[in-house]
Formats: C-alpha cells, structure tokens, sequence
C-alpha cells in the first residue's frame, strides 16, 4: 500500500496544478517543520513513510480530495470513498470561529475541525493503524496545518468565496484566492523550497516556543483576524507590485508560523 501511494505522488507530483498554499508554499512550511522535529518523531514518521520526507505528501491531500476518507477511519458521506473534505474554515466578521461541522441544520465549512479530529485519531492509534491510514493522516495533518494559516483559506460570513472571483496581477486574470496561495510568493521568491524554508527560519527557541503556544483553533483564528485586509481587493481588480511588497512580509510569516506549529503538532503525537 505504502508503495502505492508513493508511485501515485511521484506521478501526481509532475503535474502543474496547484491548490491551497500551492507546492511551493506547502512544501516550504514542511521543510521548516522537519527541520524541527525531535528525534522520535522524525524516526516513528520516517518509519511511517517508508522513508520518505514528509515534503513528498505535503501536497497529497490536494491532489487525492476524493478519495481518502475511509483510509483515516472516517465513513464516507458520498459513496464508497468519495467525499470532498474541506480545506478552508468560515469566520465571522471579528474573526472567531465555530467548532464544529455543523451549525443546526446548516454544514459548516470547517477544515479545523477535520484537522483536530485526525490529530487526536492518529494519536490514539497510529501503533495499531493500517500503512494507508497512517500515511494518509499524516499527509492531511501535514497539508491542513498549512492551509488553516493561508491568508485565503478563510471563508468570512460577509465574503464566503476564500477569494473565488477574479483579480489581475502582472496582466494575468487569476483568482484572489490564487494570488495568496502562489503568486504574491513566488512572485518575491522564485527559488526552491529549501531556499524558502531557509531564508523563513530564523526564529530563536523563545521565539518558536511563543508562536507555537495554542492549538490548530487559536491559529486558525488568528489568521482569520488578521488576514481580514485581504479581501479589500475585488473582483476586477488590479494588484500591484507594490502591493506585494506591502504584503510578503505577512504571507512569510503565515509560513514560518506554519512550519513550527506543524512541527509542534508532530512532535507532541508522535511521542
């Protein structure tokens, strides 16, 4: 199984398409996270990926949206493996957020709420899980950490799109949501990840320990309160390199937050 699902990334992994932070940005942050990992849970992951880096699945989750419910334990809602699991949250207007999944009769939007469920799963059972599950798990854990600090990953009640309509940047129609993900990134940093993750962390101990208090809630929330200017820009609008420059700043934060808080959350349940 584990073989498998290698061969289906490499071949997953040729391809152009990009979701949530995009490759790069995902890969970034979990370059950033494997460089901190502890001893133990670099191993048991190690161990769990048949060797590979967590970087190689860091991108899974979007590449496979449909059909990996069932191998993390939960029962498919849509047809035997067949499901789409959200990868983005919904917020109020002051940023604070539901937990749940569903609000009355109404389903909420909420990858925070998948995320904290297959964190506590694998930490319960990750000894007694199936290869495919773990290798699953991991790979959503991985990815949606970095999705819930993605400035466009939040879905405001007043702007419930995450940046679905269309803006322009360098004379090129793309989303709002696109722009965040990939091209205000690339757009300062056009190398590769491990330049990225190394250019990102510089933070002291005291600094890391700080950023990672909290849990995948309060993260989450805090993007939402702080990534509110993004959707300032509306459709048919034009960004500028000037804008970028006025924003890369918070897009590295977002990853280096990332990066250390995924490293965190591995660290703790794979102890």
């Amino acid at each position: 199984m584990k073989r498998l699902i290698t061969l289906c990334i490499v071949a997953v992994m040729a391809s152009t398409n990009a979701f949530g932070w995009g490759r790069m940005g995902h890969a970034s942050i979990a370059k950033i996270a494997e460089d901190h990992l502890s001893k133990k849970a670099a191993r048991t992951i190690s161990e769990y990926l048949d060797g590979k880096s967590i970087i190689s699945y860091a991108s899974y989750p979007d590449d496979y949206r449909k059909v990996h419910l069932i191998d993390v334990g939960f029962e498919p809602t849509n047809g035997p493996r067949i499901t789409v699991w959200g990868h983005s949250f919904q917020a109020n207007k002051d940023g604070s957020l539901f937990h749940g999944e569903r609000k009355g009769t109404e389903y909420v939007k909420n990858c925070v709420w998948r995320l904290e469920e297959v964190i506590n799963r694998f930490e319960k059972e990750h000894k007694t899980m199936t290869d495919s599950a773990r290798v699953v798990s991991l790979a959503y854990i991985v990815h949606l950490v970095g999705d819930i600090h993605c400035p466009r990953h939040v879905r405001y009640e007043d702007e419930p799109t995450s940046g679905g309509y269309m803006i322009k940047y360098k004379g090129e129609k793309m989303k709002n949501h696109s722009f965040w993900d990939t091209a205000c990134l690339t757009a300062v940093h056009p190398w590769g990840y491990n330049e990225i993750a190394s250019l990102l962390d510089r933070c002291s101990k005291e600094e890391i320990a700080q950023i990672c208090e909290g849990d995948v809630y309060t993260w989450a929330e805090e993007n939402a309160k702080n990534s509110r200017f993004t959707i300032e820009a509306k459709e048919g609008d034009t960004l500028t390199r000037a804008y970028v420059c006025e924003h890369i700043g918070y897009v590295e934060d977002q990853i280096r937050k990332a990066g250390y808080r995924l490293a965190s959350v591995l660290n703790e349940i794979c102890k």
